[in-house]
Order: structure tokens, then sequence, then C-alpha cells
């Protein structure tokens, strides 16, 4: 085993040598520039970047993200943006060395625009000076119709600062005209009257009509946390959580083009096997027009990791769309929702989809993280599906596996659970496990979201609701024409015949307020029934990536004994080979390497031979490998055989070339030692 490990090193992939690099001059320019309105996410992100490159190109996006019109050549946001700057930095700037854009006065500019009036009060003797800024509020971030901002320059020194009347009161805005002299709040407020009204009941509350001398003013607060809290609310920075994960597998021409993008993923059994059912739908899709037909082609890559960010399964595939004039004007008003299932096996995982229109180059991802229960005999709930309508799916036996359909119905769904007034809703879960289920209840409760008292309540026998495979529960035709458009949640919980709750999921839904196509025009790929060999070899890489290699091997060869494929045998030999059965792994990889002369099954040819310490016959594949490409994992494998021949003069000149391409390498490190020694001693 532990010649297996030293192998398994020396043919490892190749380390990140690059860390965290400083920042360049320009790029902490652009985050000073961009600091009124980048979100929380997207700083953190573009910190996280190594590269030059990789940090200009998230700039590109960030700027894309925000164009409101995107179709034009021109970012009208970018303009408007910087045309504030030129105006903050030639306005703000006088009494301080910072640029305008960066003071106080500066960021609420940026970050709000110019007030709809702005007025000055800089000679007066009795007020510091200061300005009053008034402004119409962005009702949908929080913020409310009309309110009201002071900035003021304490002392008539330096930078002006904003003004809290919640914290610092009016009399914070007077000057003090003799030694020791103290005015009260009350006194504040009755000199800045004098002067202004408006200013002075702005003094005590930045919303218009509140004025109050007793109490501080926690509405004033409450509006100036909900102004710095606009870039988390008004831009959206779901391209940033993914950037990270997709940054590698997007080409430069595409970076600015993301499209924003819901997605839904759940663990479902189909045929008595784990599949993850998962829909992603584009909020704008790009077609061009060729022959009478619309079409777009796009390219999907799924990858998988454990909870320590080891990878487990990554997948491409192409799908292309091709529709009629006549589809494409009977669907237009509709999303497009791309399904499709994924077998798996039990664990926690990090999920990451990208998805890339190559004909109008632009790009999607999401990433959800998702729990596949082990197998157990406890009962239990899955997560519940909440669907539109469902339609009969064919009469076959053995049902095909197609994402979000199971037994003989095909379930409607929208990745956010929207229904419109006046509509049914279904709910489906599976139930694992489910004993004595003839004295049970099944409750379906609704509540408003953030509320513990239901406002339509359902409750039938579970017999009558469960499915005769005695795991389908599917509730259809839920009423939810007595509710109020708003946020609510539903829960399903099996009772015992006393009212005790003993199983319960629950998931959150939508009543929308407009009528609009809730129901997508669904793109779904369909599957063999299982076990069928492509899902049987999906589960098998898993297995071989979390090193249950005999549940892999099992996988392997059922799918073998469906169809040969070479793909299949060349894993096969793999995990042969993480077993210890070289020779075994040999004579499934010696057929193959012989018809296909692949280069996979070279190296594991070579390991197998470098595992029974026949070092020549290793030789003979490596050899001929080194004459194709110089590759730093065949180079130190060659170099291992070659020292183990007494070869030093042939392992020396493969040792140093590896070093070359990669310094950071300790074990071929002490290579280059022992071949030194080698030589030495003939």
């Amino acid at each position: 085993m532990k010649k297996i490990i030293i192998l398994l090193f020396i043919l490892g992939t190749l380390s990140s040598i690059s860390g965290q690099q400083d920042l360049l001059p320009a790029h902490k320019e652009w985050l000073e520039l961009v600091s009124p309105i980048i979100t929380k996410v997207e700083r953190d992100i573009f910190l996280a970047l190594k590269t030059a490159e990789e940090r200009n190109r998230f700039i590109q996006i960030f700027w894309k993200q925000r164009d409101p019109l995107p179709d034009t050549n021109e970012n009208e946001f970018y303009q408007e943006y910087m045309s504030r700057v030129q105006f903050a930095d030639a306005n703000f700037g006088h009494e301080t060395s910072k640029k305008g854009s960066q003071t106080e006065r500066g960021l609420f500019y940026l970050l709000l625009g110019p007030p709809l009036e702005r007025t000055s009060y800089t000679t007066h003797s009795q007020l510091m000076p200061m300005e009053l800024w008034y402004y119409r509020g962005e009702v949908q971030y929080g913020l409310p119709d009309f309110f009201y901002l002071i900035f003021y320059q304490p002392q008539g020194l330096g930078e002006y600062r904003l003004y809290h009347p919640g914290f610092e009161g009016p009399e914070k805005l007077i000057i003090h005209t003799s030694p020791g002299q103290t005015i009260n709040r009350k006194n504040a407020f009755n000199l800045i009257r004098d002067i202004s009204a408006e200013l002075a009941n702005a003094s005590l509350s930045y919303l218009p009509g509140e004025r109050n001398l007793d109490i501080s003013s926690l509405s004033s607060e409450t509006i100036i946390s909900s102004v710095y809290s606009v870039p988390e609310k008004k831009f959206s920075d779901s391209y940033a959580r993914s950037y990270l994960k997709y940054k590698d597998f997007v080409e430069t021409e595409y970076t600015h083009n993301f499209v924003e993008s819901n997605f839904s993923i759940k663990a479902f059994k189909n045929d008595n096997q784990f599949f993850l059912h998962w829909a992603l739908e584009p909020e704008k899709v790009n077609f061009s027009f060729y022959q009478e037909r619309y079409y777009a082609v796009y390219q999907l890559i799924l990858r998988m990791e454990d909870t320590q960010g080891n990878l487990i399964l990554e997948k491409e595939e192409e799908i292309p769309l091709k529709i009629t004039p006549e589809q494409y004007q009977k669907h237009e008003r509709q999303l497009l929702s791309l399904q499709d299932v994924l077998p798996v096996i039990p664990g926690k995982y990090q999920i990451f989809f990208l998805l890339k229109n190559k004909t109008a180059q632009d790009f999607t991802s999401q990433q959800r993280e998702i729990l596949v229960p082990e197998e157990r005999t406890e009962p239990a709930l899955s997560t519940l599906l909440l669907y539109h309508g469902r339609e009969k799916s064919g009469g076959q036996q053995r049902q095909p596996i197609k994402a979000f359909a199971f037994k003989e119905f095909q379930y409607l769904i929208n990745t956010q659970n929207n229904f419109l007034p006046q509509e049914s809703m279904g709910v489906y879960c599976q139930g694992y496990n489910l004993k004595n289920t003839e004295s049970k209840s099944l409750l379906i409760e609704i509540f408003p979201v953030n509320s513990q008292t239901p406002v339509q309540t359902e409750k039938n026998p579970l017999e009558e609701i469960l499915g005769s495979d005695g795991t389908s529960i599917d509730a259809e035709s839920i009423s939810l024409s007595s509710l109020k458009p708003g946020y609510y949640r539903v829960e399903l919980s099996i009772i015992d015949p006393e009212g005790l709750k003993i199983l319960s999921q629950k998931e959150n839904f939508i009543i929308l307020s407009i009528d609009y196509p809730v129901i997508p025009w669904v793109f779904s790929k369909q599957h063999g029934s299982f076990p069928n060999p492509e899902h049987l070899f999906v589960l098998a890489s898993q297995y071989f990536m979390t090193r249950k290699y005999d549940k892999a091997l099992a996988a392997l060869e059922r799918s073998l004994k469906m169809k040969e494929d070479p793909n299949v045998r060349l894993l096969q030999g793999k995990t042969l080979y993480a077993l210890g059965r070289f020779e075994d792994s040999i004579s499934v990889v010696e057929l193959l390497y012989d018809s296909t002369q692949n280069r996979e099954a070279a190296k594991l040819m070579a390991l197998n031979y470098s595992g029974l310490s026949e070092w020549a016959k290793a030789l003979f594949y490596l050899e001929k490998l080194l004459e194709e490409a110089l590759e730093i994992s065949v180079m130190n494998l060659a170099a291992e055989c070659y020292l183990n021949l007494n070869q030093p003069e042939k392992a020396l000149p493969l040792i140093q070339k590896s070093l070359e391409l990669d310094s950071n390498q300790d074990k071929v490190k002490e290579q280059e030692k022992r071949a030194k020694r080698q030589l030495t001693e003939k």
C-alpha cells in the first residue's frame, strides 16, 4: 500500500503555485471608485482572486451587471456613475486631502445621485457650515418617499460629515460664541428655526413631518442604515457568488455577459436509486435565426464537490435547441426551463452548474448545497415538490427516468414556487420506511411565511394519499383561492391517531398579485429506467472519487454486462489499481490500450507495472508517452523507474526538466539528490 501511495503522488496533478497577490494600484483605485455601490460579496470575491487578469474580467462583469440596457453599445449606468464621480471630485474635496468622491458627501452623492434640492448654510455666525439635501426615496429598496440629509463642517474646519439626528441633536450644529456657553436641545432648535424652519425640522428628524424635541429620532438612523444597504438590495451579486468556480470555465468573450437565472435541485428516488432532479431557468434566452429556425447551443458544466471541496464528479454536455417560429411565438412569454436528473450516492455536496450559451456568448451559473441521505431503516420524508399540475407520462411497465417524473406522472413546476391567485397547488414528496400507515393521517397546513398560525388546513387518512408503491405521497389540487397575494409556507406532516406530528417537511411559496405564465417551457432529457449503463458509470465515478472502490467495481461490472464501453473499462482498470490488484488491472487495460492507444491507458499500464516493481515494462509505456509530450507526472514516474534500474544518467535530465516546469516538488528534489548520488557512485 505504501508503494501505491508513492506512485499516486508521482502521477498526481500539478499543484497550484500561485498565491494571493497584492492588489495592483489600478485595482486599488477601482475598489475605491466603486466603494459606495459594491456589495460585500463582490468585494470579498474580488479580493480573493489570484491574478490581475481574473480581476480585470471581474470588473467587466461588475459593470455589465449594472447596465440597464445591456443590448445597447453604451453602459448608461457606468456613464451616469462616472458623471457623479466627476461632480463629487469637483465640488466636495476642497476642505480635505481626499478626493471629493471619497468624502461622506461624495459617498451619498454617488449612491443616491443628485438631491432634488441642495441648500447651503455657510454664512450664519451661529451655525456650523452645513448643507441640507432633500431626496425622493426609492421605496422598493426600503427608503421613505422623501427624506433629508444634513452634512456639516465641525468647527468650520475639514471635511463635511454626515449629521445623525438620533445621536447628536441640533445643539451639535450650533457654534458656541462664548467660553463655557451651554445650549440645550430646545434652544438650539429655536436658533436654527430662526434661520430655516425646514433645516430645524430636519435637525430633529430626516423624515419630513416627524418632529419631537424630547425624543431622539430612531427613524433617521433607520433611513441612514437603509441608504447604506441600498447596494445589497439594488444590485444582484449572484454572479459573484459563483465567480470563483466559473472563472476557469468561461472564455474571456463571455465574461461580461452574465444572465440571471433561477434554480431548483431536489433529491428523490427513482427505481430505488437516489437521483438529483434539477431545473435551471435563465431569465433571458438569446436565439439566433437560421434557415427558418431559431437555435441556441448550450454547454452545461456540472461539478459536484464534498464539504471539504474535494471533487466528486465533473461532467460536460451540449444542449442544442432548435425551434420553429410558431413554437417561438407560442412560448415567447414563458421562461425556458432546462431540466435533467443525475444519479447520486449518499453524502452532503456542493453542486455547481455553469450554463454557457455558445450561440449568444452569454452564461449563467448556480451553486447549491444538498444532502442525499444514507439508506436507513427509520421512517423519513424527502423534501417537498410543489407543482402546478401533473400529466400522464406513459403506460410502460418500467418508466423511463426524467426530471420531476415519478411513476406514471410528469410534474409541472417552476423553480421559484410562484403560483397565481385562484390557482390550485399540488404537493409531492416521498416517504421512506413508513410503517403502520393505516392508523396515520396526512396533515397539510399553509402559513404566512413569518407566522406560526395556519390560514388553511387539510387532513386526510395517509392511506388515501399514499401511492401503491408505499413511497409516493401526492396531495393534488390544494385550493389557494382564499389566500391573498404574498409569501407563504406549506408544511406536510404525518400524524398519529392522537394528532402528534411524527414526520414533517416544509417549503416556501409565493402567490403573485399579477397574472403571468408561471409554468415554464420545459426542455428535458429522457433516460432509460434504472439500472442502465450510463447511470451506473456515473455512480461508479462517484464511488471511485470517494475511495469506495469495492462499490465502484460492482457498479462498473454491472454496466459492462449491459454494454461494452472503453471509458468504463478504463475506470475499471483504475479501480483495480487502487485496490492493489495490479495484474487484474493489467488484464483489463492491456486490451484497451492495444485497440485504442489511449494515453490514459498507457499511464495506467505503467503504474501497474511499477506497482509490481517491473520497471522495464513500465518504461515501455512511459517512453512512448514521452515521445508524444513532456508531462510532469510521466517524467517523474519514468525517472523513478530509471533510478530503480540504476540508470541515473537517464533519470537526471527528466528530473531537472520536471523541476524546471514546477520547482515546488519536494519529493522530486529528493529524487534529484538520489540520482546525483548514483552518478557519483558509478
